[in-house]
């Protein structure tokens, strides 16, 4: 018995394509009204930062939110179920190299984020999302205030080669241009799996939904990964189950599949 579920934003709520205009189709809040009101707890599980979550409450009142790939989980009121950080000596590393050799590189805390030097790209990316810049890192902010995440956008090849000095961190993307770093031993599923153990749930009581290459370990631990028709290959390739295209209904498909909602 599923008792809850976990959702990725983007491309799995919210349709990015031409046609779906950023929003969530009609029929993906249908199904979250039913399934929610059936019992089943609903999560957000996503990459984006805390602050850029917040609006989904307008679309359907979520139990809790899983950010910044797993290294942070809140329930609906705000309380945090699980915060995981990079190690001081990797932001303060990062920080050098970026002075011996700049690049565009945000910094994610709990509630605050920064970049670590002015950049068009992060600028644009703020930007897209209705944000002002963020203002310049301090690095006095790192003995209260640890770094959950912090994003690179370069090219993986040279985000390797530039954080290759850093000993604690894995890279992942969501299939864009913009890699999120991550605390080694960090992810989705971490999180997930801490919110399931805070309630009791055993993993095959949790179903995920994703189509990113950053949902794929999530997906595979999941008692059911559900991965949508839009998603990358390597996210269809980790999922017990590949539904339709978000924009044809596919969250909905996947829940009656499963028989979440009746047919």
């Amino acid at each position: 018995m599923v008792k809850a579920v976990f959702f990725d934003i983007d491309g799995t709520l919210l349709d990015h394509s031409p046609e779906g205009g950023s929003q969530m189709p009609a029929s993906t809040r249908r199904a979250l009204k039913a399934l929610g009101e059936s019992g089943v707890g609903l999560y957000i599980a996503s990459g984006r930062i805390p602050g850029w979550v917040t609006f989904l409450a307008e679309l359907y009142p979520f139990d809790g939110y899983v950010t910044v790939n797993g290294q942070l989980a809140t329930d609906r009121a705000g309380q945090v179920l699980h915060r995981m950080a990079h190690r001081e000596e990797d932001i303060r590393r990062l920080v050098e190299l970026y002075q011996k050799e700049p690049f565009a590189c945000i910094l994610i805390e709990e509630e605050e984020t920064f970049a670590l030097g002015p950049d068009a790209c992060i600028r644009q990316h703020f930007a897209w999302a209705g944000l002002p810049a963020p203002a310049l890192y301090d690095i006095a902010r790192l003995k209260d205030h640890p770094v959950l995440q912090f994003c690179m956008y370069t090219p993986a090849k040279e985000a390797q080669r530039l954080l290759a000095p850093l000993e604690h961190i894995e890279i992942t993307s969501a299939g864009g241009d913009i890699l999120d770093v991550i605390p080694q031993g960090g992810g989705k599923e971490v999180g997930i799996a801490a919110v399931a153990e805070r309630f009791g749930w055993k993993r095959e009581e949790v179903m995920v939904f994703g189509d990113g290459d950053n949902d794929c370990r999530m997906l595979r631990w999941a008692g059911t990964g559900v991965a949508l028709g839009n998603g990358t290959p390597a996210a269809k390739a980790a999922a017990d189950y590949v539904t339709a295209p978000i924009g044809q209904d596919g969250v909905e498909k996947a829940l009656v599949h499963f028989g979440l909602l009746p047919g």
